[in-house]
Formats: structure tokens, C-alpha cells, sequence
């Protein structure tokens, strides 16, 4: 099940608030996680109750023996090992074979947010040995932080010791409601109106014969795929960050304006922000931070953030790529790059991330490798169909734009100003909030799924 789905919107979210405000609130949270869970992955549900029971008797066990260590290296190793069972297996028998023997393809399906809840159950095990957390005694409480339907697909990665608390005992205001009902909606606008309609034009320009598309195609193409997924996982982030806030709990921020960056290293502080706390608490200082073997240390993370993402070769490469950059960058081109006005920073920083996620989308190695020879190569700067696409779909461009810039929250903030009158403001916001639930629904009626695209991740 996902969010941008019509039994989601109008079936399983009124149902579930129903039960919510009349039975148990942690056991309601549990079925229904269950249940949202097992309506995708039927197969799968055992692995993440398995999952949770490891994770539940490890942090017990890590709490009440003096020898704490040898509990954590057993639940690490365990989660790990699932990782690679069940997310590396076709990987490495590729790695093994050459890529030669089909045959000993593993044909494993890639269970559905096994990156996302593996690490919360990591970061959950580790933080009861640091003493930064007690471990939950009450298994129903430890399957509700692992498995919250909100976050459990795709984020964003959720520390047990920021809603440990919650989980027993918490409050919801009204304001925490309309919030929490705005940023839902907002969210999925982000997916149905902006995002999937993006998705249209990357596969125009990317899912053709490369070798017949102009250059101007090739590299928007990239572009706009980096803009259609910030909306898709942005939108996925605010729909779960919004529905926390309904049911009474606080999830991290996922995103802060990445676009708005003039350096690789900035842009990495503001995507995907609970991964990259993740990977700093939990291997980047534990390997030495800043202090010790910082080179070694930033391309470690990189490689695991890039086998983090997929088990494909083209991740692995980005993620050895992103780590090069971003090491120059510290030792050589941050004090050259104050140096250049605005103007050259932003030059810099739009060429880096476009071929780095040039390198992110194309899974085939042999197709990457065309992609780049065509965009050298190619004697075709533009074209009619290009221009028609792009000029057909000029006010989606613009909005997409424009609302993963600051700009948005700057002109919020001018009208919250200039208009005093608070009744004007909640009417104008209850018409734009109906507008982009109404319209996120037609668009849905009569469509096909439309999945996140860090599901696959």
C-alpha cells in the first residue's frame, strides 16, 4: 500500500483514525502497521516480525548483561546479515560470477523498507548500549517504533530515543492536528502533482533510444529527474512527518531546501538529513569524526550511503564519486569556491550534482556509459520534440522551481505580513489545502500505482 493511493486516502487513513480515538492507541498503531505492511508485502511480514522480536531481545539483553558488547556485535551482525541476504544476494553472486551466470541469479525480492527499518532497529540497539536510551520492555512498544506505518517504507529514519517517550505517554493539541493534516496534504500534492507528472518528461527524455536524443534532452532529462525525486521523497517525507504529528509523535526533518546549495557538501547537509545523521553517529565518528583518518572516514560513508541506495554497481560508483568530490572540496576547492561570486558557486555546484545523479539513475553500467558518450558526442544541441516538451510543460517547471527553492517560504512569510487579518490567511490556506486534495485525486482516479521511488531503495 502507499500513500498516493485511493484505499490509503479515503479507506485506510478515516478507518484507522476511527479505531485510534477509541481503542488502544499503541495497539491500533500496531495493527494497522500490520496490515498496511502485509497488504504489499504478504511474504515479508514474518521477516519484519522476526526482525523486531531480534532487535527487542537484543536491546534487553544488551541492558542487563555486563558483557555488553557481545549482544550489540550479535544484533548488528544479524541486521546486516539480513541486509545482505535479502538486498545484496543478486549483487554478489554477480560480483562472483563476472555477471556471466543468469543461472545463479538468486531472484530474491527486495522486501519493502528493509533499509529503512534495519536501520532504525540498528541505531535502537546501539543507543540502549551507549546508555542514551532504556530498552523497551514491552514488545508491542518496540514492534510500534520499528514498524509505524507512517515511516516504515521510506523514512524518514526515526531515532528510537526522540519519541521514546512519546510512545507511552503523549498529547495531541489541536494544533497539532490542523498541522499535522496540512503537511500530509502538502506532501502528497508534492507526489501526485508535481512529482509523478515530472516522471512523464524524464522517461521522454531518458527511456528513448539515447543515441536519438539532442543534448538539451539528455541533460534536463538528469534534471528534472533530480527535481522529481525531491518532490517524490519530499512529499513522501512530509506525508509521514504530517501523520505523526496527527497521531501525537515528532519525526526529524528529512529535507532543508537542497537545491538552495552552492557545494556538494552543503547539499548532502540538507537531503535525505536522517540518513546522513545516521551515518555520521554511527560510523563516521565512531571510525574518528574530523579527528582521525578523515579521508578514510568520509569515503567509507559514502561507499555504504551508496550501497545503501541499491544493489547495483551504478550506486556503488556514485557513492565513490560524491566521497572523491566532497574530500576535494574540504582539502582543495572550499576556500577557492569563496572566493567566486554567487553566480559561479551555484555554476559549480548544478555540474557536480548533475552528474552524480546521472550516475544515480542509470542502474546499467553500459547505458550510463552511452548516456555520456551521447551527451559528449552528440552533434544534436536541441530539437523540435525537445523544445515542444519543454515548452509544453513550462508552468510545471516553473512551480517545481519554485517550490524547492526558500523563495516559497519567504513569499509565506511576506503575506503573513502584509495580510494582518488571520481569517483571511486560514481561509486562503483551507482553499489551496482543498484545491490540492481535490485535484490530487482526480489524478489519482483512474491511475495506475505510482510508488515512491525510494520504496526501491
Amino acid at each position: 500500500m502507499v500513500f498516493s493511493n485511493l484505499i490509503f486516502l479515503y479507506i485506510f487513513i478515516p478507518l484507522f483514525f476511527a479505531f485510534y480515538n477509541i481503542f488502544n492507541k499503541n495497539v491500533i498503531i500496531c495493527l494497522f502497521s500490520f496490515i498496511f505492511y502485509a497488504w504489499g508485502e504478504p511474504a515479508y511480514i514474518f521477516l519484519l516480525l522476526i526482525s523486531v522480536f531480534i532487535n527487542y531481545v537484543i536491546g534487553i539483553s544488551i541492558e542487563k548483561t555486563k558483557k555488553k558488547k557481545v549482544p550489540l556485535i550479535i544484533g548488528v551482525s544479524i541486521n546486516i546479515l539480513f541486509l545482505i541476504i535479502f538486498k545484496y544476494a543478486n549483487l554478489i553472486t554477480q560480483l562472483i560470477f563476472n555477471g556471466e551466470l543468469e543461472s545463479y541469479r538468486t531472484n530474491i525480492k527486495l522486501p519493502l523498507g528493509i533499509s529503512f527499518y534495519t536501520f532504525q532497529a540498528i541505531s535502537y540497539i546501539v543507543d540502549v548500549y551507549r546508555s542514551e536510551t532504556l530498552a523497551q520492555k514491552k514488545f508491542l512498544n518496540i514492534f510500534l517504533y520499528i514498524s509505524m506505518f507512517p515511516q516504515l517504507i521510506a523514512g524518514p529514519i526515526v531515532r528510537y530515543n526522540t519519541i521514546a517517550s512519546d510512545i507511552e505517554n503523549r498529547k495531541i493539541s489541536t494544533s497539532d492536528k490542523l498541522y499535522g493534516a496540512q503537511r500530509f496534504i502538502f506532501g502528497l500534492g508534492k507526489k501526485v502533482i508535481i512529482a509523478d507528472q515530472l516522471s512523464i518528461i524524464v522517461k521522454q527524455f531518458l527511456e528513448n533510444d539515447l543515441f536519438s536524443m539532442s543534448k538539451v534532452a539528455l541533460i534536463f532529462g538528469v534534471v528534472i529527474f533530480l527535481y522529481e525525486l525531491y518532490f517524490d521523497f519530499s512529499g513522501y517525507s512530509d506525508m509521514a512527518i504530517g501523520l505523526g504529528y496527527l497521531m501525537g509523535f515528532r519525526f526529524e526533518e528529512n529535507f532543508n531546501f537542497p537545491f538552495a546549495s552552492k557545494s556538494i557538501t552543503e547539499f548532502w547537509r540538507r537531503w535525505h538529513m536522517s540518513l546522513g545523521h545516521f551515518f555520521r553517529d554511527y560510523v563516521y565518528i565512531p571510525l574518528g569524526g574530523n579527528k582521525k583518518h578523515q579521508v578514510r572516514n568520509i569515503i567509507i560513508v559514502w561507499f555504504l550511503t551508496g550501497l545503501w541506495h541499491g544493489a547495483s554497481l551504478n550506486f556503488v560508483l556514485w557513492g565513490v564519486f560524491l566521497a572523491t568530490v566532497i574530500v576535494v572540496e574540504k582539502y582543495f576547492l572550499n576556500k577557492f569556491l569563496e572566493k567566486l561570486p554567487t553566480i559561479g558557486q551555484i555554476i559549480y555546484f548544478w555540474i557536480m550534482i548533475y552528474i552524480s545523479f546521472a550516475i544515480f539513475y542509470f542502474d546499467d553500467i553500459n547505458i550510463l556509459k552511452n548516456y555520456f558518450l551521447c551527451v559528449i558526442n552528440s552533434q544534436n544541441i536541441s530539437d523540435l520534440y525537445t523544445q515542444n516538451i519543454l515548452i509544453n510543460n513550462v508552468i510545471l517547471l516553473f512551480i517545481a522551481i519554485l517550490f524547492a527553492s526558500p523563495i516559497c517560504v519567504k513569499l509565506n512569510e511576506i503575506i503573513g505580513k502584509v495580510v494582518k487579518n488571520n481569517a483571511v490567511v486560514m481561509v486562503f490556506r483551507i482553499v489551496l489545502i482543498t484545491f490540492i486534495l481535490v485535484y490530487s485525486t482526480i489524478l489519482l482516479v483512474g491511475n495506475t500505482s505510482s510508488p515512491f521511488l525510494y520504496f526501491r531503495f
